[in-house]
C-alpha cells in the first residue's frame, strides 16, 4: 500500500534520525506549532533539496514516470524525505537483530558447509539448541543450508561433529556499508548500513 511506502526523516541539521511510513510522514508535513510553523517540511530532491510546505508542493506535478497520491479532484507527488524544522537531536542506534541482517551477514550461504543458496534453501540455525538453553542472538545464531540442518538436528557442535566455518559475532554499524540504500534520493543524506539499525530513543 502507498500509505505503507517509506519516508526518510531529517532533523533541522540535515541529519537522519528515523525512516517512516508515508501517512506518518505527512501527518508530521500537517501538524503544526502553535506559532502556525509546520512541523516538517518537504525535501525535493530531484529539484535542489528545496524545502516545501505541502500546499506549495501540492502545486507541483508529477512526471511520468513518478509515484503518486490519487485526491479527490488532483494527483500529488509522494514526498520521499522530509525535514523537521526545530528537532535538531540524534537518537543513539543499534545493529537489529532480523533475518534480513542475519541473512546479510552471513552471506546467503551455509556457515558450516559454506554453500551459497537461495534464500529459501537456508535455514536459522541455533549453534546452541534452544532445547539446551541456547539463546536467539548474533553470537548464537548462523545460516545453515537444509542438508546441514538436518544433520546437527537438536545436537551442540561436540555431538553432531560440525564445525562452524567462521565465529559468528555482532556485526558493527559499518559492517552493511556494502549493500545499497533501498531508495535512491536517501544515498545523499544516510550510509548504507542505516537502513538496518534500530532506533532506541526516536522521540521525534
Amino acid at each position: 500500500m502507498i500509505a505503507n511506502k517509506k519516508v526518510l526523516v531529517l532533523n533541522k541539521s540535515w541529519n537522519a534520525v528515523s525512516i517512516v511510513n508515508l501517512e506518518k510522514a505527512l501527518s508530521k508535513v500537517f501538524s503544526t506549532y502553535k506559532s502556525g510553523e509546520p512541523k516538517a517540511k518537504i525535501i525535493d530532491c530531484a529539484n535542489d533539496f528545496k524545502s516545501y510546505i505541502w500546499k506549495d508542493w501540492s502545486d507541483i506535478k508529477p512526471k511520468d514516470d513518478e509515484s503518486f497520491i490519487s485526491g479527490v479532484n488532483a494527483i500529488f507527488r509522494i514526498p520521499e524525505v522530509i525535514q523537521l524544522t526545530r528537532y535538531d537531536k540524534i537518537p543513539k542506534r543499534k545493529i537489529c537483530f532480523t533475518r534480513r541482517s542475519l541473512f546479510r551477514r552471513d552471506n546467503f550461504s551455509c556457515q558450516y558447509c559454506g554453500k551459497k543458496t537461495g534464500g529459501s534453501e537456508l535455514t536459522i540455525d541455533h549453534i546452541v539448541p534452544k532445547s539446551l538453553g541456547g539463546q536467539t542472538t548474533w553470537e548464537n545464531c548462523v545460516l545453515a543450508c537444509i542438508k546441514c540442518n538436518i544433520k546437527k538436528a537438536n545436537k551442540n557442535l561436540f555431538e553432531s561433529n560440525m564445525k562452524l566455518l567462521s565465529v559468528p559475532t555482532k556485526p558493527d554499524k559499518n559492517y552493511f556499508s556494502k549493500f545499497k540504500v533501498p531508495v535512491k534520493s536517501w544515498e545523499n543524506f544516510i550510509s548504507t548500513a542505516y537502513w538496518l539499525v534500530e532506533l532506541e530513543n526516536d522521540e521525534n
